[in-house]
């Protein structure tokens, strides 16, 4: 235990835990505990660039496309990287020029799942807490599962939690997927809390069971549509997530 993490945080913070009656914290992992969307940014930012000055349109028109094509696509394909070949094909058929230059860049929004996220602040921190607490701790994540070992691997992330659960990347995470992880570690949902920034698969999945829920919205405007339920604890960053579980009815 680090010298900062003072036996009366641990205590205060299992208090909190027992009086809401929570014996797991299950949490989703890409923008809740790490920074994922600059990453997203990043890797299409460059590619608009590039592919803008090979075929002579504005950064803006191309990265405004670029942005609605792979909103659409994530709806019918969910976080498996192959729709980025979707994404660039349509963009190429919208544009009506430049396909060439707009296909053969594609290495650019692939390097997405190479470059190694910064983990957000506080983040090892807090799961040291809990983990000192005795919660059970479960990740629930929706990614392609190569890209989800290679950012448990370099932040060492592994070891805070009972159990990892990846959701199939075809598709979208839904209130089941959350059961599952609180099967494995044997926790009704009554009794659990799940801490994301998607409205819909994180935060509207987990009321939908019953559980506590805390939500961090999205930098991605698709993962804020919709309303948040009543009860639900918003935050701003998941540094605030010790000091939220005084707020939680």
């Amino acid at each position: 235990m680090k010298e900062w993490l003072t036996d009366p945080i641990v205590d205060e913070t299992k208090e909190r835990l027992d009086k809401l009656g929570i014996e797991a914290v299950l949490f989703d992992l890409d923008d809740t505990l790490i920074y994922t969307s600059e990453i997203f940014i990043q890797c299409m930012q460059e590619y608009v660039s590039v592919v803008a000055e090979k075929i002579g349109v504005e950064a803006s028109e191309i990265m405004a496309s670029l942005e609605s094509i792979n909103n659409e696509e994530y709806k019918k394909m969910g976080v498996n990287p192959k729709r980025w070949v979707a994404v660039v094909e349509k963009l190429a058929n919208e544009l009506g020029q430049g396909e060439t230059e707009i296909l053969e860049n594609l290495n650019l929004l692939m390097n997405i799942y190479s470059i190694e996220p910064r983990i957000r602040q506080g983040v090892k921190g807090i799961l040291e807490v809990l983990r000192n607490t005795g919660v059970k701790m479960v990740l629930v994540t929706h990614a392609n599962v190569e890209w989800t070992h290679f950012k448990l691997d370099k932040l060492g992330l592994w070891d805070y939690f009972d159990a990892v659960i990846i959701v199939d990347e075809n598709g979208h995470k839904k209130s089941l997927d959350w059961k599952r992880g609180m099967d494995v570690v044997e926790v009704e949902p009554e009794k659990s809390l799940i801490v994301g920034d998607s409205l819909g698969g994180d935060i509207k999945s987990g009321d939908e069971l019953g559980a506590r829920t805390v939500y961090i919205p999205s930098p991605w405007s698709v993962s804020r549509e919709g309303e948040i339920p009543e009860g639900t604890e918003v935050i701003n960053e998941i540094a605030e997530f010790l000091a939220a579980l005084s707020k939680i009815k």
